[in-house]
């Protein structure tokens, strides 16, 4: 069962409930019983499922190392074309920035265009900036769910929302091992933040739309792509 036929199974099991309230109990047992399998599960299945969602919505998935993702990631960009990229205030986002400065030293005297200018967020973003020139933006997440392949960024000053939202190329690197069953399973271990911020994004693909005339299209609403940079050995 692909990502699309267990959420229509869920409508449908949803709706039924709704126009027959004596179901209700049952349809409780049906998600018990679908959380607890979930949670049966061994963490190479929820992997292999939160790989196998994400793609089904047209992500991107490299998975990588702690010591090798930067390097990988700045070849990637390069070979897209980026040429600005702007990313949340925290220690990956260092990391990126000199990987990159190193790849673009490594260039030779032919490809000046290469290097890319890439920025850590430290003030408020200027709207017409950020809409107009910014080529991708890098996050990072602190959960993962197999279920839905939703990666889960906690959003505030070091992880502004619109890096998420905003920039055609949406870039999110995720431990492997933040990775659960479901948004339940998170929630009943109590993973979620101790004080909420403002925002808690769910990212399961690239921006999507079927407004006009039943039309699938990418990128409308946000970004058009989705890279996952999932490091395996943390």
């Amino acid at each position: 069962m692909n990502s699309r036929e267990r959420i229509l199974q869920r409508l449908y099991t949803s709706q039924a409930s709704a126009q027959n309230p004596e179901q209700t109990s049952q349809t409780t047992g049906i998600q018990s019983e679908h959380a607890a399998g979930w949670t049966q599960l061994a963490q190479s299945e929820w992997l292999a499922s939160f790989k196998q969602n994400l793609l089904d919505n047209h992500a991107e998935v490299i998975e990588t190392t702690t010591a090798n993702w930067a390097g990988e990631l700045a070849q990637q960009l390069t070979a897209r074309g980026v040429k600005r990229l702007l990313s949340g205030e925290h220690e990956q986002g260092r990391v990126l920035l000199n990987a990159l400065a190193q790849f673009a030293e490594q260039q030779t005297a032919e490809q000046p265009s290469a290097a890319i200018d890439a920025q850590l967020v430290t003030t408020a973003l200027s709207k017409e900036e950020l809409f107009l020139s910014i080529d991708a933006g890098f996050s990072v997440a602190s959960a993962g769910l197999a279920e839905t392949g939703s990666l889960l960024v906690e959003t505030g000053p070091q992880e502004p929302r619109a890096l998420s939202l905003v920039p055609p190329l949406n870039i999110i690197l995720l431990n492997a091992s933040a990775i659960t069953a479901s948004f339940l399973t998170l929630v009943q271990a109590q993973k979620l933040p101790a004080h909420m911020p403002t925002n808690v994004l769910l990212i399961s693909g690239p921006s999507k739309t079927a407004d006009i005339q039943q039309t699938l299209a990418y990128g409308a609403h946000g970004p058009k792509e989705l890279i996952v940079l999932l490091l395996t050995d943390a």
